[in-house]
């Protein structure tokens, strides 16, 4: 299921390129053949039920991070070679356990209940219909022709519609969620896609009553710019080995301030084909992955001004 090697790799926090292509096979065998449901797993993922390949990279990420911030892979180094990769599934599905149980335990809103009553009003009081294999929902009725195939700057919408508050002790949800579609469509008279439509219409929703939020003074004490040796460290992997070239490649390309450099426009510059400079700017990414996890947005933010600072000298 899992490589042997390539768990010794992430043990010490050296992923390599084929390591990561090999967990992400095995992750994707996992999920699948377990049949778990995206919706409890990853509520954020929901598109259909069935696992694509971006889906896997992004519950890797999850796994990658869970892993490293909570020790769980400390451990490997000691477990025989015989015992490696089952123990490393078990911890795999221990991860997965994990994030069921803490969405079910979650308060308010679900992003599968929201789906399930957006699709339950639509079905009573507006029009749907499938077209080229998506399904689009309309306040009227309407025809192949008045689909748009873009929903670009769907999300502004949000930007002119009043948040709904779920109050703590909510328990009817079909009003709210009622209220919000009559709200899109009182801006909009064009179809739009049901999986836009529920995304749209969660995050219409304000739930902050359920969620904690760090108190930035909390934050200051315990990261800040002043522990610079966790990022350090991280900074030191990430560049070792990294040619001059390649530093100024990932630099321009992650960190520029003007308009978006393209791969093409990397590779003419630099003498090389644009899937080598994909190659190696995937790769880093990759490793910034492995070799450091945030505590919060703040404390990424720092080390990737930081990161930012150390590519730029190695590139000299």
């Amino acid at each position: 299921m899992f490589d042997i090697e390539f768990i010794k790799e992430l043990s010490v926090g050296s992923l390599s390129d084929k390591g990561y292509k090999s967990m992400i096979r095995g992750i994707a065998s996992v999920a699948r053949n377990h049949k778990w449901q995206k919706a409890i797993i990853a509520p954020e993922l929901i598109q259909s039920n069935y696992w694509t390949d971006e889906n896997i990279e992004d519950l890797a990420h999850y796994f990658f991070e869970w892993g490293f911030t909570n020790g769980k892979f400390n451990q490997l180094k000691e477990i025989p070679e015989s015992h490696l990769s089952y123990y490393f599934t078990q911890i795999f599905k221990s991860f997965v356990a994990n994030r069921i149980s803490e969405e079910q335990q979650k308060k308010g809103l679900s992003y599968e209940k929201c789906k399930k009553l957006v699709f339950e009003i639509c079905a009573e009081s507006y029009f749907s219909k499938e077209i080229d294999g998506v399904v689009y929902i309309s306040s009227y009725p309407f025809e192949y022709e008045d689909v748009k195939r873009e929903d670009r700057g769907m999300d502004s919408l949000l930007d002119f519609l009043p948040h709904i508050l779920i109050r703590e002790d909510a328990k009817h949800f079909k009003p709210l969620v009622k209220n919000a579609l009559e709200e899109i469509f009182s801006l909009i008279d064009y179809p739009v896609k049901s999986s836009t439509l529920i995304k749209l219409i969660f995050n219409l929703f304000d739930q902050r009553i359920f969620f904690e939020y760090p108190k930035k003074a909390t934050y200051q004490e315990e990261i800040g710019e002043n522990n610079p040796k966790k990022h350090q460290r991280a900074i030191e992997n990430l560049l070792a080995g990294l040619s001059k070239q390649d530093a100024q490649i990932i630099s321009e390309y992650l960190f520029q301030s003007h308009e978006k450099i393209s791969l093409s426009t990397l590779g003419k510059k630099n003498q090389m084909p644009k899937r080598t400079v994909h190659h190696r700017i995937e790769s880093f990414k990759k490793k910034i992955l492995i070799n450091f996890i945030p505590e919060n947005q703040e404390d990424g933010i720092i080390f990737m001004e930081n990161l930012s600072s150390a590519l730029n000298e190695q590139a000299k």
